[in-house]
C-alpha cells in the first residue's frame, strides 16, 4: 500500500498571499504603487453586481460604483458557471483570513462544525443580509455593504462609508466565528457568498431574472423587491439540499475502483464537505479550491470531470479571471450619467466633445451638477460622464458653439488666499503663467496645497484661457522662476488629511514665457476678496426703505468661511433677517453685515442669536438640528454696539 502522504496546495496558498500582500502595500504604502487614494473597491465582484442592478434600474451609476467593479461582477457570474466560486477560495481576503483563522482553531482544538437544524437555520441570514444589501443599496445608490463590510472597514481604516458599529460587529464575527466554527463568515453571513450559489442554482436564477424582465417588457409595473426577494428566498430552499445538480461545469469527481477510503481528502476539505462518501461532489459549499485532489495519494482516483490534467486548472482560471478583470476593467467603462435633453432632429447634426482628466467628476452627484451646468449652456445637448477617468463627452451644436466655448463654460475661475499677508507690506509682485493639464478646480486645490507646503506664496488665481492662466503672488519677491517651474511642474502631491497621507499625481506643465507684474496692497486685498452672500426669507419682497443692516467685522471668524451656511440657517429662522453676506470696509478689513426688517424684528435679536451657544440649523431634507456655535463673535459685537443703517 502507498504511503499516505500530505500534499499542500502551494499554488493556491501563494495566489492568496499574493492578494492579501497587494492589499496590505495599498493599506501602508501606498506610495510604493504611485496610487495616491487606492478604492480598495475597485474590483470587488459584489460590489460590481450591487451597481450592475442599480445601474439597470436607475440608468446611471451612483458614487463609488466603476465599471472596473461590473465587470469583476460579471466574470464572477461566468467562472462559477464553469469553475465555481473561484473567488471564495482564491481571491477572497476574508476567506482566505477565515481559513487561515480556522486553522488556528484546530491548533487550539476549539473550532467546531456546525451540522444538522442548526446549520439549515443559519444559512437563511446570508440570503436575509443580501436581500437587505440589495435592497438599501437599489433605494440609495450608494453601495450599502460598504457600510459593514469587515473586509473594506478595515482597509479603509472606518471611513466616512462605514458605519463603525456595523463594521465592527462584523470583523468580530469574522475573526471568533472562524476560530470557534468553521468558515462562520462564510457559510452562514457573507452575502457574496448567498449571490454566489445562486449562480449555481443557475436555471433557477435564470427563470426569476428573464420572468422579471418579460414583464416589464409587457407594460406589468412591478417592483424590483419581488424579483429579489423571489431569489434569495428560492436560493435559500435550494440551499438546504445541498447541491448544485447542473453548474458549475467542472466537479470534482470520486473514483470508487482506486480510492481506498483513507479519508484524506475528506478532512483537507476547508468547507468540511465528506468527499470521501460521495462520488461527483456537487455540495454547494464546494469552491473547487483543489485541496482534496492535491492530498489524494492514489493516482487519477480524485479529478475534475474525470480528466487528470485539469488538476490544476482551478488556479489558472482564477489567474485568467483575475487577468480579464484588471484588462477589461480598464478599457470597458458604462457612463456614469448619460442624459440628452435636445430634440432627435437637434442630436442628428450635432458633435462631441470629450475631455478627460476632470478629477470633479467623481460620481453621480458631481456628474449630475456637471450636467445641471451645462444644460444652462445654449447649444449643448447632452452629457455624458465616465467617473473612472473623469472623462465627459459633451454633444453639442457646431453652428452655435466651438471646443473653446464648451471649455469655457466647463470652466470655473478662483481665486484663494493662501496666507495672510504681513503688515507692513504695500507691495506684492506676481507672475502669470500658462499651465496645461489644469482645469478643473481640483487642479486649483492641489496647486493651492503645494505652494503652501514649498513656497511664501500669499495668494492664487486661475481665469480660463488655452491653457488656463495662473497668477501667483509673493510678498514683495517672487522666487527664481527655474526653482517655481520646477516646483509646479511636480509629478506628485502629497498631503494630511483626516485618514492619514494622500498622495495624488499632478502632471501640469507651463507654457511659454512666465510674465511679472507688480500690485499695491489695496488693489491686491481687493483683488483676492470673495464676497460670500446668502439671501432668504423672500429677500426680494422687500424694498430698500424697509431693511436696514448691521455690520461688524469678522474678525477670526473669517476662517470659518466654510461654516458660514451653518450660520445662515440659524439665522434664517428669524424671519426678519433676509441675507447674510460679507464685504471690505475702508479700512480693507473684512466684514460681516446682516439685512433685516426693522418692522420684523430688531438688531439685539441677531446679537443674541449670534452669540447662542448653539446653531439651530434646517437640513436640506427639511430636517431640524442643532450643532454647536462654533463662531465668536462676542469681542466683535461688544466692539461695534450700534448697527450701521442701509
Amino acid at each position: 500500500m502507498k504511503p499516505k502522504t500530505k500534499r499542500n496546495n502551494w499554488l493556491r496558498y501563494g495566489f492568496q498571499w499574493v492578494v492579501l500582500s497587494v492589499i496590505i502595500i495599498l493599506v501602508f504604502f501606498p506610495g510604493i504603487t504611485k496610487i495616491g487614494s487606492p478604492d480598495f473597491e475597485a474590483f470587488c465582484p459584489f460590489g460590481g453586481l450591487q451597481a450592475l442592478g442599480s445601474y439597470f434600474l436607475s440608468g446611471a451609476l451612483s458614487c463609488t460604483m466603476t465599471s472596473a467593479q461590473i465587470v469583476t461582477g460579471i466574470l464572477l457570474f461566468a467562472g462559477i458557471l464553469l469553475f465555481s466560486k473561484l473567488f471564495c477560495s482564491f481571491i477572497c481576503p476574508v476567506g482566505t483570513v477565515s481559513e487561515w483563522l480556522g486553522k488556528l482553531g484546530d491548533q487550539l482544538k476549539v473550532r467546531f462544525t456546525i451540522k444538522g437544524m442548526a446549520d439549515k437555520v443559519l444559512r437563511s441570514l446570508k440570503y436575509i443580509l443580501l436581500f437587505v444589501t440589495f435592497y438599501f443599496t437599489f433605494q440609495s445608490n450608494e453601495l450599502f455593504c460598504k457600510k459593514y463590510d469587515p473586509y473594506y472597514g478595515p482597509v479603509t481604516g472606518f471611513g466616512t462609508d462605514v458605519v463603525l458599529l456595523y463594521a465592527v460587529i462584523s470583523l468580530a464575527v469574522v475573526i471568533l466565528g472562524s476560530v470557534f466554527i468553521r468558515l462562520f463568515w462564510c457559510k452562514y453571513l457573507c452575502p457574496l457568498g448567498a449571490v454566489s450559489n445562486l449562480f449555481k442554482f443557475t436555471l433557477f436564477f435564470v427563470a426569476v431574472l428573464g420572468s422579471y424582465l418579460v414583464l416589464l417588457q409587457a407594460g406589468v409595473t412591478i417592483s424590483y423587491i419581488w424579483p429579489l426577494a423571489i431569489a434569495c428566498a428560492g436560493g435559500y430552499i435550494i440551499e438546504l439540499t445541498g447541491q448544485s445538480r447542473v453548474f458549475p461545469v467542472a466537479k470534482i469527481q470520486r473514483n470508487t475502483e482506486t480510492c481506498t477510503s483513507c479519508q484524506l481528502c475528506s478532512k483537507k476539505c476547508p468547507q468540511g464537505i465528506d468527499v470521501a462518501r460521495v462520488t461527483t461532489v456537487k455540495h454547494v459549499d464546494c469552491n473547487l479550491c483543489g485541496d482534496c485532489l492535491l492530498v489524494c495519494p492514489e493516482e487519477n482516483t480524485l479529478t475534475i470531470n474525470k480528466r487528470p490534467w485539469l488538476r490544476r486548472s482551478p488556479v489558472w482560471m482564477a489567474l485568467i479571471l483575475v487577468i480579464l478583470a484588471l484588462t477589461l476593467g480598464s478599457v470597458w467603462e458604462i457612463p456614469t450619467i448619460d442624459l440628452q435633453w435636445a430634440e432627435p432632429e437637434e442630436l442628428e447634426h450635432a458633435q462631441e466633445f470629450s475631455m478627460a482628466g476632470l478629477q470633479n467628476i467623481k460620481c453621480y452627484g458631481s456628474s449630475m451638477a456637471f450636467a445641471n451646468k451645462m444644460k444652462a449652456v445654449e447649444g449643448i445637448y447632452g452629457v455624458a460622464t465616465f467617473v473612472q477617468n473623469h472623462r465627459v463627452n459633451i454633444l453639442y451644436n457646431p453652428e452655435i458653439l466651438t471646443d473653446e466655448d464648451i471649455q469655457k463654460a466647463m470652466f470655473t475661475p478662483q481665486k484663494e488666499s493662501l496666507t495672510s499677508l504681513a503688515e507692513g507690506i504695500d507691495t506684492i509682485c506676481y507672475v502669470t503663467l500658462q499651465m496645461e493639464n489644469f482645469f478643473d478646480p481640483f487642479d486649483f486645490n492641489y496647486l493651492s496645497v503645494l505652494l503652501k507646503q514649498q513656497t511664501e506664496a500669499t495668494g492664487l488665481i486661475s481665469e480660463f484661457g488655452c491653457p488656463v492662466i495662473v497668477s501667483i503672488f509673493f510678498p514683495e519677491k517672487i522666487m527664481e522662476e527655474e526653482k517655481l517651474i520646477s516646483l509646479l511642474e511636480s509629478k506628485t502631491l502629497t498631503y494630511e488629511t483626516t485618514s492619514g497621507k494622500t498622495t495624488v499625481k499632478l502632471g501640469y506643465q507651463v507654457i511659454g514665457t512666465p510674465e511679472y507684474h507688480s500690485v499695491s496692497r489695496k488693489d491686491y486685498l481687493s483683488l483676492l476678496f470673495t464676497p460670500y452672500v446668502s439671501r432668504f426669507n423672500n429677500r426680494e419682497d422687500y424694498s430698500d426703505e424697509v431693511v436696514r443692516s448691521f455690520v461688524l467685522p469678522l474678525g477670526k471668524n473669517r476662517s470659518l468661511s466654510n461654516q458660514f451656511p451653518y450660520l445662515v440657517s440659524h439665522l434664517s429662522n428669524d424671519s426678519g433677517v433676509v441675507e447674510f453676506s460679507t464685504k471690505l470696509d475702508t479700512s480693507l478689513t473684512e466684514v460681516a453685515e446682516i439685512f433685516y426688517v426693522d418692522t420684523l424684528t430688531h438688531v439685539e435679536n441677531i446679537k443674541n442669536a449670534l452669540l447662542n451657544d448653539t446653531l439651530w440649523i434646517t437640513y436640506t431634507n427639511e430636517t431640524t438640528g442643532k450643532v454647536k456655535n462654533m463662531f465668536d463673535f462676542s469681542k466683535e459685537i461688544k466692539g461695534h454696539p450700534d448697527p450701521v443703517g442701509q
